[in-house]
């Protein structure tokens, strides 16, 4: 830059005086949703990629073999052909909406019958004992009751060997399923196999782990990196994601100039961690805490603006400088005319 134009920023650097307008609440509100959208929406493609890295490694196929094998020989699961995973046996009658009550306690029954043979051949007898009075006990609990208080279960005869459905209970065979049968095969027959089988609990764990400690985090991370911070290396000026450059609204410091990379990387760290990750925890409390601050503070700054003392703007009204000399600039050519090219001599054109 020539000397004579850097004096004359220098002299207006001081003289001049930017004004901003911050954008209607409307235009602030649509492009945060639209930057949620892109956030859901990146979210389930990320999920989705490390779903599938994950499923591939060594560690996570081993334990969903075992935990497979478990429930294939336990006779308290059914494979379901159209979700592609095994699941209690009362979860799969409940999404085969087309058996019949008749069928679903019988086939718990059998399902529970099943457990306890397997049970009693590859675990311990204590456990097979202990299985055997949870089921015997539980059926002749005084909560197993018809609505009209009769039990649903008795003893088949005076030896007590055998327990039956009550013929005197008005009960059919929905309010077995519903009160007994749906319950007991997927909460107690199912911890109990945790129990039982340290193994097949092992294998559910490193699943689980995979999930809420690999998957879930990456793919949120990633997803929140793409909406909220990548575009700002686009859109730069006045660091806007792509709901905020959609609706023209960008971000100024207390400068007011576009904010520093760092300042922004701060916002971001703070919204993101602290208002969208949280609020997953804390049934959104961060979330509303910061749309009221938005909504009716004094400058209709959000959380993470507050802090940073960072101000949305109308980016339609004004230009977003970087800088004051930028500024400078720009106003220095305002009040001069342009440069003319125009050649003398037209015979020099070659």
């Amino acid at each position: 830059m020539a000397k004579e134009a850097l004096e004359v920023i220098e002299t207006n650097e001081n003289k001049i005086s930017l004004s901003y307008e911050q954008p209607p609440f409307y235009k602030r509100v649509l492009a945060n949703f639209l930057d949620i959208i892109f956030l859901f929406l990146s979210f389930i493609v990320f999920f989705i990629a490390a779903e599938k890295i994950v499923h591939i490694t060594p560690i996570y196929v081993n334990a969903d073999q075992l935990v497979a094998t478990y429930r294939e020989e336990s006779g308290l699961f059914e494979y379901s052909t159209k979700r592609n995973t095994w699941e209690n046996v009362s979860t799969w009658l409940d999404n085969n909406d087309d058996t019949s009550y008749d069928y679903r306690v019988t086939k718990c029954k059998s399902s529970i019958d099943a457990f306890c043979d397997y049970v009693k051949v590859e675990s311990t007898a204590e456990n097979y004992t202990l299985l055997i009075n949870d089921y015997n006990n539980s059926r002749l609990s005084e909560n197993m009751k018809d609505p009209n208080g009769v039990s649903l279960f008795i003893y088949e005869d005076e030896s007590q060997t055998n327990i039956i459905h009550n013929p005197s209970a008005s009960a059919n065979a929905q309010y077995y399923y519903e009160h007994f049968y749906r319950e007991y095969t997927l909460t107690n027959c199912g911890g109990l196999m945790i129990r039982f089988f340290p193994e097949y609990y092992e294998g559910l764990h490193i699943m689980s782990n995979a999930l809420f400690f690999v998957q879930i985090p990456i793919s949120a991370l990633l997803s929140g990196f793409v909406t909220y911070l990548l575009p700002t290396f686009i859109f730069s000026r006045g660091r806007m994601t792509f709901g905020k450059r959609l609706m023209s609204v960008g971000l100024v410091d207390s400068r007011v100039l576009s904010p520093t990379f760092w300042r922004y990387l701060a916002r971001w760290a703070i919204f993101f961690f602290g208002e969208v990750v949280l609020s997953f925890f804390t049934f959104g409390i961060p979330f509303i805490v910061s749309f009221s601050m938005m909504a009716f503070t004094k400058r209709r700054q959000g959380f993470p603006d507050y802090m940073l003392g960072l101000v949305e703007i109308d980016e339609t009204k004004q230009k977003i400088y970087f800088n004051k000399y930028e500024v400078a600039l720009d106003h220095s050519r305002d009040h001069k005319d342009p440069v003319k090219f125009k050649s003398e001599d037209k015979e020099h054109l070659g």
